[in-house]
């Protein structure tokens, strides 16, 4: 009788080891997967896509087959007449944003301007060039800093011809200036950090041409 007592506690003992190693590891699982990333699929991407690495060299050079960036003639002169009295006393930031070689300038029509204080980075600056994207339109901003990877990022951008943009260094002081004469108010970097970028901080032109030494628009 003793031993068929001694049978059934060990069988029992061994079962409750079972069901505890077995909820342990659900449990496990269970706090692993609520530390994972949530999934954001990205749209037209396929399992095995991989990432294109570019050297400096080729970022910097335009695809093959994209058309030259130039203006015609006739709207070369006529901007060249509006150029007689640019409203900013700054032009484009990087040479990778003319768009127009023989002039030197860089030329957008339709865009979306926006003046800030400060771009300290690439996560800061995302609001606004989605907000251009979306619309399928390009973007301007007019700001006193910008991160130096900021910069390159968009001017590869441009060069590569997946974004149209273009940054024009103003002076800090002077950038309540620009806003009025935009029509817009400056967007802090606070509030640029928050994401915060209601239609109304962006000015309409119907274009904006930015040469090495300062900015003209056309409304």
């Amino acid at each position: 009788m003793e031993w068929r007592i001694i049978v059934g506690a060990a069988t029992f003992g061994v079962l409750a080891l079972a069901l505890a190693f077995l909820t342990d590891r659900r449990s496990r699982e269970r706090r692993r997967q609520a530390s994972l990333p949530p999934g954001r699929p990205i749209p037209h991407l396929t399992d095995v896509a991989s990432p294109a690495y570019l050297s400096a060299e080729q970022a910097n050079t335009p695809p093959k087959g994209a058309p030259a960036q130039t203006i015609a003639d006739d709207e070369r002169t006529r901007l060249t007449t509006a150029s007689s009295a640019p409203q900013l006393a700054s032009g484009w930031a990087d040479p990778r944003f003319v768009t127009d070689q023989e002039s030197g300038w860089a030329v957008l029509h339709d865009p979306l301007v926006v003046v800030v204080e400060e771009v300290g980075s690439v996560r800061e600056l995302l609001p606004l060039v989605e907000k251009a994207a979306a619309a399928d339109r390009p973007l301007v901003v007019v700001t006193g800093s910008m991160d130096p990877d900021m910069m390159d990022t968009l001017a590869v951008n441009v060069v590569q011809r997946t974004r149209r943009a273009l940054v024009v260094k103003h002076s800090a002081g002077d950038l309540r200036a620009a806003a009025l004469e935009l029509g817009v108010d400056v967007v802090d970097r606070s509030s640029l950090k928050a994401g915060w970028c209601p239609p109304t901080v962006f000015a309409h032109v119907t274009v904006w041409v930015s040469s090495k030494d300062g900015s003209w628009f056309i409304r």
